[in-house]
């Protein structure tokens, strides 16, 4: 689980990476470019993700230096939860996901919902 509620396990680009077939990757641009994520000229093999470390770019540097100053495996764990860091990552998932159900097919509307789309309950604190 990423430090933002993202489910890595789901994660297109990180599926795509971890069977190591460039087609896969390809397929991921495909999509990326479809939902406004990345130009057509964007290199498919740059989308290839190890999952969530520290080291490795992150969607949410501010919200990720936040976590990593605390100390914190995952916003979910913080005491200030949830707080204006993460309201702003919540509300970008949202805007996606409601331009996403416009765009893609019921398969990939799961995966997305899965990966991205069910952040407030990966981070255990559905209610707030």
């Amino acid at each position: 689980m990423g430090i933002c509620g993202d489910n890595c396990v789901y994660c297109p680009r990180y599926v795509a990476t971890q069977s190591g077939k460039a087609e896969e990757l390809e397929k991921v641009k495909e999509l990326w470019v479809r939902l406004g994520l990345r130009e057509y000229s964007f290199p498919a093999q740059n989308l290839a993700c190890p999952g969530c470390a520290r080291e490795n770019d992150c969607a949410y540097p501010e919200l990720r230096s936040c976590v990593y100053s605390r100390a914190i495996e995952s916003c979910g764990l913080c005491e200030a939860y949830p707080c204006g860091l993460v309201d702003a990552v919540l509300e970008k998932s949202e805007r996606l996901c409601s331009r996403a159900a416009l765009l893609c097919t019921t398969e990939e509307m799961e995966v997305l919902r899965k990966a991205f789309f069910s952040k407030r309950q990966n981070l255990g604190r559905e209610g707030d």
